[in-house]
Protein backbone atom coordinates (compact mmCIF):
# COMPACT_ATOMS: atom_id res chain seq x y z
CA UNK A 1 0.00 0.00 0.00
CA UNK A 2 1.58 3.50 -1.14
CA UNK A 3 1.67 5.91 1.77
CA UNK A 4 -0.60 9.15 1.41
CA UNK A 5 -0.21 12.73 2.31
CA UNK A 6 -3.82 12.74 3.54
CA UNK A 7 -5.37 14.81 0.65
CA UNK A 8 -7.30 12.82 -1.89
CA UNK A 9 -5.71 9.56 -1.21
CA UNK A 10 -2.54 11.11 -3.40
CA UNK A 11 1.04 9.56 -3.22
CA UNK A 12 2.99 11.16 -0.57
CA UNK A 13 6.71 11.69 -2.95
CA UNK A 14 8.43 11.18 -0.45
CA UNK A 15 9.26 10.22 3.28
CA UNK A 16 10.64 13.91 3.96
CA UNK A 17 8.10 16.20 5.27
CA UNK A 18 8.05 20.02 4.33
CA UNK A 19 6.07 22.14 6.62
CA UNK A 20 5.17 25.61 5.07
CA UNK A 21 3.64 28.02 7.44
CA UNK A 22 1.39 30.81 6.67
CA UNK A 23 1.53 33.95 8.50
CA UNK A 24 5.20 33.54 9.08
CA UNK A 25 5.94 37.07 10.95
CA UNK A 26 3.15 36.43 13.76
CA UNK A 27 3.32 35.40 17.03
CA UNK A 28 1.71 31.98 16.64
CA UNK A 29 3.52 31.17 13.66
CA UNK A 30 7.00 31.68 15.10
CA UNK A 31 6.41 29.30 17.85
CA UNK A 32 5.69 26.86 15.57
CA UNK A 33 8.25 27.18 13.94
CA UNK A 34 10.84 26.67 16.97
CA UNK A 35 8.88 23.73 17.51
CA UNK A 36 9.16 22.09 14.38
CA UNK A 37 13.17 23.14 13.92
CA UNK A 38 14.05 21.61 17.63
CA UNK A 39 12.32 18.07 16.34
CA UNK A 40 14.90 18.68 13.25
CA UNK A 41 11.56 19.08 10.77
CA UNK A 42 12.24 20.85 7.29
CA UNK A 43 10.11 24.34 7.78
CA UNK A 44 9.75 27.41 6.01
CA UNK A 45 7.52 30.95 6.39
CA UNK A 46 5.64 33.10 4.03
CA UNK A 47 4.11 36.43 4.43
CA UNK A 48 2.15 35.83 0.76
CA UNK A 49 -1.04 37.00 0.67
CA UNK A 50 -3.78 34.42 0.68
CA UNK A 51 -6.14 35.82 -0.79
CA UNK A 52 -4.10 36.85 -3.77
CA UNK A 53 -4.61 33.00 -5.82
CA UNK A 54 -1.40 33.09 -8.18
CA UNK A 55 0.69 34.28 -5.71
CA UNK A 56 -0.75 31.26 -3.45
CA UNK A 57 -0.10 29.21 -6.25
CA UNK A 58 3.62 29.90 -7.01
CA UNK A 59 4.44 30.24 -3.22
CA UNK A 60 2.77 26.50 -3.47
CA UNK A 61 5.20 25.55 -6.47
CA UNK A 62 8.46 27.46 -5.15
CA UNK A 63 8.72 25.73 -1.59
CA UNK A 64 6.65 22.51 -2.30
CA UNK A 65 5.31 21.52 1.00
CA UNK A 66 4.02 18.72 2.43
CA UNK A 67 2.44 19.96 4.82
CA UNK A 68 0.90 23.86 4.91
CA UNK A 69 -0.10 25.25 8.52
CA UNK A 70 -1.88 28.35 7.97
CA UNK A 71 -1.27 30.87 10.95
CA UNK A 72 -2.12 34.21 8.77
CA UNK A 73 -5.26 36.29 9.24
CA UNK A 74 -6.18 40.05 9.68
CA UNK A 75 -6.47 40.91 13.76
CA UNK A 76 -5.65 44.39 13.17
CA UNK A 77 -3.27 46.95 14.71
CA UNK A 78 -3.29 47.62 17.54
CA UNK A 79 -5.97 45.12 18.00
CA UNK A 80 -9.29 43.37 16.92
CA UNK A 81 -11.36 46.57 17.35
CA UNK A 82 -9.57 47.57 13.94
CA UNK A 83 -11.73 45.46 12.51
CA UNK A 84 -14.83 46.98 12.62
CA UNK A 85 -13.83 49.55 10.61
CA UNK A 86 -11.95 47.70 7.73
CA UNK A 87 -14.45 45.00 7.43
CA UNK A 88 -13.57 44.51 3.41
CA UNK A 89 -9.94 43.82 4.26
CA UNK A 90 -10.67 42.11 7.46
CA UNK A 91 -13.12 39.62 5.18
CA UNK A 92 -10.63 39.19 2.15
CA UNK A 93 -7.90 38.32 4.57
CA UNK A 94 -10.00 36.00 7.21
CA UNK A 95 -12.51 34.79 4.96
CA UNK A 96 -11.51 35.07 1.13
CA UNK A 97 -7.89 34.36 1.98
CA UNK A 98 -8.39 31.42 4.08
CA UNK A 99 -10.99 29.74 1.89
CA UNK A 100 -8.61 30.55 -1.53
CA UNK A 101 -5.12 28.84 0.26
CA UNK A 102 -7.23 26.21 1.57
CA UNK A 103 -8.73 25.03 -2.10
CA UNK A 104 -5.10 25.98 -3.78
CA UNK A 105 -3.93 23.19 -0.93
CA UNK A 106 -6.43 20.83 -1.95
CA UNK A 107 -5.61 21.24 -5.75
CA UNK A 108 -2.23 20.68 -5.19
CA UNK A 109 -2.90 17.94 -2.72
CA UNK A 110 -1.35 19.64 0.25
CA UNK A 111 -2.10 18.55 3.96
CA UNK A 112 -3.70 22.14 5.72
CA UNK A 113 -3.89 22.86 9.26
CA UNK A 114 -5.51 26.18 9.79
CA UNK A 115 -4.84 27.87 13.16
CA UNK A 116 -7.85 30.07 13.49
CA UNK A 117 -8.32 31.11 16.84
CA UNK A 118 -9.87 30.87 20.07
CA UNK A 119 -12.01 34.19 20.14
CA UNK A 120 -14.43 32.49 18.88
CA UNK A 121 -15.88 30.40 21.96
CA UNK A 122 -17.34 32.39 25.07
CA UNK A 123 -17.49 30.78 28.58
CA UNK A 124 -21.22 29.03 29.32
CA UNK A 125 -22.49 26.73 31.74
CA UNK A 126 -20.72 23.89 30.27
CA UNK A 127 -17.54 25.77 29.26
CA UNK A 128 -16.19 27.55 33.17
CA UNK A 129 -12.47 28.80 33.77
CA UNK A 130 -10.20 25.42 34.39
CA UNK A 131 -13.15 23.42 33.54
CA UNK A 132 -13.81 21.53 30.14
CA UNK A 133 -12.38 22.99 27.38
CA UNK A 134 -14.13 23.12 23.62
CA UNK A 135 -13.21 20.63 20.92
CA UNK A 136 -12.47 21.57 17.36
CA UNK A 137 -15.77 19.72 16.73
CA UNK A 138 -18.28 22.49 18.63
CA UNK A 139 -19.91 25.06 16.91
CA UNK A 140 -18.86 28.90 17.85
CA UNK A 141 -20.79 30.16 20.58
CA UNK A 142 -19.07 33.79 19.82
CA UNK A 143 -19.71 36.39 17.37
CA UNK A 144 -19.49 39.63 19.60
CA UNK A 145 -17.14 41.12 17.04
CA UNK A 146 -16.29 41.49 13.59
CA UNK A 147 -13.37 39.86 13.43
CA UNK A 148 -14.68 36.82 15.54
CA UNK A 149 -17.44 36.07 13.09
CA UNK A 150 -15.03 36.43 9.97
CA UNK A 151 -13.32 33.78 12.18
CA UNK A 152 -16.03 31.63 13.26
CA UNK A 153 -17.42 31.41 9.37
CA UNK A 154 -14.68 29.96 8.41
CA UNK A 155 -14.83 27.32 11.13
CA UNK A 156 -18.55 26.30 9.95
Amino acid sequence: MAATNGVNGAPQQSKDKVFLIWGGEGWVAGHLKELLKQQDEKVFTTTVRMENRESVLAELDRVKPTHVLNCAGCTGRPNVDWCEDNKEKTIRSNVIGTLNLTDCCFLKGVHITVFATGCIYAYDKNHRPGGEGYLETDPANFDGSYYSATKSKVEE
